[in-house]
């Protein structure tokens, strides 16, 4: 008897097992699920106003592709490859904008002007009268060693500014090179008269008066030097020469 009751028993059992395959794979009506993806904030706001999250992600995506796709171009038309950093430096550089017709690349261009004879010589034609503009061609002349030229520039500004101290010196600077000791000497005195508080130019001028055949001046000059500046070897060296003759 119990033997007819079997396949029925079997058939009722397989029933329910697929009754409850299907319940377990059913979402929980109610209930949250800790393993679903949180929404991100855009995404909350945006279907607040009606635009379903299914479109949300498909509008994001395309967006993503428009703007590679954008930038790669840009990229191919320069001749350059795309590079997986490219886009996110050049957002970066430009704040967040790509270049474009209203926000184009503007890139700072240094020129480096040779400063020869000529370009000291337009200075002076444009501004005639301005002596700083002679004195930088002197100094350029000087650091080419072109001291007749040097000379004759400082005798111009001296001409016009005679009680300059700076101007007195470098035209002493120009005699002295050329050994014209004597006159190096005046232009050193002038100098210092007009401005006492370089020891250096006293040093100078002790070289000038030393060369000049007059040790006994050259030395009053040098130890003025050391006055002004009394730990300096180079000074003390040469005084020590002049007190020798």
């Amino acid at each position: 008897m119990s033997y007819q009751f079997l396949p029925n028993i079997i058939f009722i059992f397989s029933v329910l097992g697929i009754l409850l395959i299907i319940l377990k794979h059913l979402p929980e009506a109610g209930l949250p699920h800790n393993n679903l993806p949180k929404q991100p904030p855009a995404d909350v706001v945006l279907q607040e106003k009606g635009l379903p999250a299914q479109a949300i992600s498909k509008i994001r995506v395309a967006a993503a592709f428009s703007a590679k796709k954008i930038w790669n171009f840009i990229l191919e038309a320069k001749d350059l490859k795309p590079q997986a950093a490219t886009g996110y430096k050049m957002r970066k550089i430009f704040g967040g904008k790509l270049p474009s017709a209203k926000n184009p690349i503007i890139i700072p261009q240094t020129f480096h002007e040779v400063k020869n004879e000529k370009y000291y010589l337009d200075l002076i034609k444009q501004q005639p009268k301005n002596l700083a503009h002679y004195d930088a061609l002197g100094k350029f002349y000087l650091e080419q060693n072109n001291l007749a030229d040097a000379k004759d520039i400082y005798l111009y500004a001296i001409n016009h500014e005679p009680a300059n101290p700076d101007y007195q010196a470098r035209l002493a600077y120009c005699y002295y090179q050329t050994k014209q000791y004597a006159k190096a000497v005046e232009h050193y005195q002038k100098s210092l008269a007009l401005d006492s508080t370089q020891p250096n130019r006293y040093y100078n001028l002790g070289l000038a008066q030393k060369a000049a055949g007059r040790p006994a001046e050259a030395g009053k000059a040098l130890h003025k030097a050391l006055e002004l500046e009394p730990e300096n070897a180079k000074y003390k060296q040469a005084l020590g020469q002049v007190e020798k003759v």
